[in-house]
């Protein structure tokens, strides 16, 4: 007679991978040990993470200020860690399948300066309220408006800090300044009402702001204002509500840091607006912000990320025309200490199955994907992207800085991948689409920002350096 075991034990787990799983996810999802190399591990993550933590017997500089949770190690069990997540981590990545590429045809290439200095300074872009008017502002405070078809800037405000954000409802005009554009514990942010000529600073600290959305969720007649406070170790996500006074209180909805874009719409069909928000830094996650009653909210975390991914924006669209809202995602933030060519950067649309349950259906890979616009750009009755990659592989394929996705088979996910004919006449930073022209069709603009992020050629740099392109429209020739 012959005995079969029926146990559903788990094999016991070893003392590294304990280590692994409780230190490598105190703070946020832990990566896979696969999705950094052994150099990024060893010269780059582990200082840093190692800095962040309270390790016995190992001197760390008792002024260094870190804030949140600072979980405590042995000096013992951190060594056990590092050699355990080196040792498993791979030499190199495989290189990302390139998708083939066209020429852009059904767009005319129209670069503008916008000032008379070399260079590009463009923080915040965007056709607010899905208006013709294009809103642009710069590193210098300075805020302004485009008209195309007269081919005027006009200027709005003059801000102390980078505008990051701009919005607009009947006459009245919020700014935001992000206040430090460096990684900073400090608060010096600020959002600025504007009525007329009129400007009025609010009081409350703000701890670089990067992105404000007005609303009127409870139906009173006043928009409330959500303000994503990327921060930086630290950050919230915050909810100002208008008193009969005209004062504002604050209230904070997630206190990570990390946000930086939320969408208002109705997710769950109870009549009342909900918040969709994208959480980066090291809780990278698409969130939905549920309203319940008086202003409550509840949150539900439906897409999370592994914090390396570097997630920097998303869009919210009906992608199969079910009826539900899909979210389309964009991978590639590599300004951090894991700076390396990663092969899941790219575009992934995630299809609603309802009940909060997103389902990743497709990627695109794209190695520094940072912005996404979708739009049905030649009117064929299907979803088309536009992407921008702040940072691509500058070294083999440069043309990847922009790409347009035709749509050709939604249900197969077909595109036809289209490229600049100079890809590389500017760091591409921002996007967004509207009818700038009046035509009938939408059309894109990028804007530029030269900083050193990241390493680029010297031929590059130079060329930045010594050209004034600060935005162009990718003018639809569909009409």
């Amino acid at each position: 007679m012959t005995l079969v075991s029926c146990s559903n034990k788990q094999p016991q787990q070893t003392e590294e991978v304990q280590l692994y799983n409780k230190y490598c996810a105190s703070c946020h999802v832990a990566p896979k040990i696969n999705e950094l190399t052994k150099e990024i591990w060893e010269t780059s993550v582990l200082p840093a993470m190692v800095n962040r933590m309270d390790v016995e017997g190992m001197y760390q500089d008792p002024n260094e200020v870190i804030k949140g949770y600072r979980p405590k190690i042995t000096l013992k069990d951190w060594a056990k860690l590092e050699n355990y997540i080196i040792s498993n981590a791979p030499k190199l990545f495989k290189p990302i399948n390139v998708p083939q590429a066209d020429t852009l045809t059904q767009f005319a290439y129209k670069p503008f300066a916008l000032d008379d200095k070399n260079g590009a300074m463009i923080t915040y872009l965007e056709f607010a309220n899905q208006e013709s008017t294009l809103f642009y502002g710069d590193l210098t405070g300075k805020l302004s408006s485009f008209d195309y078809l007269q081919e005027k800037s006009l200027h709005i405000f003059q801000g102390n800090t980078p505008i990051t954000w701009y919005s607009k409802k009947d006459s009245i005009e919020w700014i935001s300044e992000v206040g430090i554009l460096g990684p900073s514990e400090l608060e010096k942010g600020k959002l600025t009402r504007k009525i007329g000529n009129d400007t009025l600073a609010l009081e409350n600290p703000f701890h670089r702001p990067v992105h404000t959305l007005l609303e009127d969720f409870d139906g009173d007649g006043k928009n409330e204002i959500v303000v994503s406070e990327f921060g930086n170790q630290s950050g919230r996500l915050s909810l100002l509500t208008e008193n009969d006074q005209g004062t504002f209180t604050k209230k904070v909805l997630l206190n990570l840091p990390g946000a930086i874009r939320t969408v208002a719409r109705d997710m769950d069909n109870d009549g009342k607006k909900d918040i969709v928000a994208l959480i980066t830094q090291s809780n990278e996650s698409i969130t939905i912000f549920y309203q319940k009653e008086d202003l409550e909210f509840e949150p539900m975390k439906v897409i999370e990320f592994s914090p390396v991914f570097g997630t920097s924006w998303f869009e919210l669209v009906d992608y199969n025309g079910d009826g539900l809202d899909d979210i389309i995602t964009v991978q590639g933030d590599n300004a951090d200490v894991s700076y390396i060519n990663k092969p899941y950067h790219g575009m992934r649309i995630h299809l609603n199955q309802g009940n909060d349950h997103f389902k990743e259906s497709y990627f695109y890979p794209m190695y520094g994907a940072t912005r996404v616009v979708a739009r049905d750009f030649d009117q064929d009755g299907d979803l088309d992207f536009g992407l921008v990659s702040t940072f691509p592989n500058y070294q083999e394929f440069p043309e990847r800085t922009f790409v347009y996705l035709e749509n050709i088979n939604p249900e197969s996910y077909t595109f036809n991948t289209n490229i600049l004919e100079d890809p590389v006449m500017a760091r591409w930073f921002l996007m967004d689409a509207a009818d700038i022209d009046n035509d009938g069709d939408e059309d894109i603009v990028l804007s530029s920002l030269t900083l050193g992020f990241t390493p680029v050629p010297k031929v590059l740099s130079d060329r930045w350096t010594n050209s004034n392109v600060d935005i162009t429209v990718l003018e639809n020739l569909l009409h």
